[in-house]
C-alpha cells in the first residue's frame, strides 16, 4: 500500500474509509506499527492511536532526532496514549529515560498499557498533569476527542461542548528530586493551552537544569508563557526548522524549541 495513498486526507476521512479502518483496527485490538521509525512496535488501538499510528503516518510531528540523543533523560509532559512517548523512548534508547505525565485515568491506562507491550523501552509512567502546584485539578475530558482535553482554567476560548469535568491529580516538576525522576536535558510540552501552569511549577528545574524545551502552543497565554521563558531565563526559541523567533506573541509559530543561550 503506497504511502501517498495512506496520506490521502479525503479517502481517510471519508465514511467508507472510516468504517473500513475500523472494521480492520477495532479499538481495544494490538497491533504492530508496520512502517516508519516505530517499526515493530505494538500499541493498543484507541481513539487517536489506530492506522494512520500503525503505518506511521503524521508520527514526523516527535521526530526530534536532532534535539534528543540516545542516553538523554526527556520529559514527555501530555503524553495520553503514548503517541509520542513511544517515539521519544526509541529515541533515547536502551541508556535513556522518558518520565511521561498523562492525567486522565482512562488514557493513563492505555499508556501503561502500551508500554508493558513494548517492555524494552524506558519509561516511567506518571499519572499526573504537570501544574504550577501540587494538589486536584478540575479537568475537561471528551472520550471522544481524547487529545484535545485540557484544565479546566486554561485556554477559555476552546470549548469542548460534550467535555465531562473530571478531578486529576496535579503536580510541580520542580519535585523531581522527591519524586525520584531523573533531571530531563529535554522537555516536551503539548498540554492544550497549560503550558504556562507546567513552566512555573518547573522553575527550579529550568534554573538549575536548562533543558531544551518543545511546546505545541494553542492560544496566547501559552505563547505569553514563552515570552517570559526566553526573558526570565535567558532562553531562545526557534521553529523545528530553525528559523529563530525573537518574539513568540508576534506571529504564530508552532511548535517552539526552546533552547538556553
Amino acid at each position: 500500500m503506497g504511502v501517498n495513498f495512506l496520506r490521502n486526507q479525503h479517502l481517510t476521512s471519508s465514511r467508507l474509509a472510516q468504517a473500513l479502518v475500523r472494521t480492520v483496527y477495532p479499538n481495544g485490538s494490538i497491533c504492530w506499527v508496520r512502517r516508519g521509525p516505530l517499526k515493530g512496535l505494538q500499541f493498543k488501538v484507541s481513539p487517536g492511536m489506530g492506522f494512520t499510528y500503525a503505518w506511521g503516518i503524521g508520527v514526523e510531528q516527535w521526530d526530534f532526532q536532532k534535539l534528543v540523543q540516545p542516553g538523554m533523560c526527556v520529559y514527555d509532559i501530555g503524553a495520553n496514549c503514548g503517541q509520542s512517548t513511544l517515539s521519544l523512548a526509541k529515541m533515547v534508547g536502551i541508556t535513556g529515560r522518558v518520565v511521561a505525565f498523562e492525567p486522565v485515568e482512562q488514557l493513563f491506562a492505555n499508556l501503561d498499557f502500551n508500554l508493558r507491550l513494548n517492555p524494552s523501552l524506558k519509561v516511567i509512567p506518571v499519572s499526573a498533569a504537570a501544574s504550577s502546584h501540587n494538589g486536584r485539578l478540575d479537568f475537561l475530558f471528551d472520550s471522544e476527542l481524547s487529545t484535545q482535553g485540557h484544565l479546566a482554567l486554561v485556554e477559555p476560548d476552546h470549548v469542548l461542548p460534550n467535555a465531562k469535568r473530571i478531578s486529576v491529580r496535579a503536580i510541580r516538576l520542580d519535585d523531581y528530586m522527591s519524586e525520584n525522576w531523573p533531571v530531563p536535558q529535554f522537555m516536551k510540552i503539548d498540554v492544550e493551552g497549560g503550558a504556562g501552569s507546567v513552566l512555573d511549577g518547573a522553575q527550579t528545574l529550568i534554573g538549575l537544569h536548562r533543558p531544551t524545551i518543545c511546546i505545541e502552543l494553542h492560544g496566547p497565554d501559552e505563547q505569553q508563557a514563552v515570552r517570559e521563558l526566553l526573558t526570565k531565563y535567558g532562553y531562545k526559541a526557534q521553529t523545528l526548522s530553525g528559523a529563530a523567533i525573537p518574539d513568540p506573541t508576534a506571529g504564530w509559530f508552532s511548535p517552539l524549541v526552546c533552547k538556553p543561550s
